[in-house]
């Protein structure tokens, strides 16, 4: 999906915060998946869904930091 060259600064906004939300709801389901994985002794399946996890975690984060930047640019 590709951003449009014309997006105003609001709409980029707009669409960050919807992507770091949505990396922070599949990290937090990736979570709990993992520890269902786990449970189950499907060992590797946990790593790898713990590897999501944190991804998933970093990518909200940095997204997040870019739009807090952003808005103290525009202050």
């Amino acid at each position: 999906m590709q951003k449009s060259r014309d997006a105003q600064p609001a709409d980029s906004d707009t669409s960050d915060a919807t992507a770091a939300s949505l990396a922070s709801y599949i990290a937090e389901m990736a979570g709990e998946l993992a520890t269902m994985a786990d449970r189950s002794e499907l060992t590797m399946l946990a790593y790898f869904l713990n590897l999501a996890r944190v991804e998933a975690e970093t990518k909200s984060r940095e997204i997040t930091a870019s739009l807090a930047a952003g808005a103290r640019g525009r202050a």
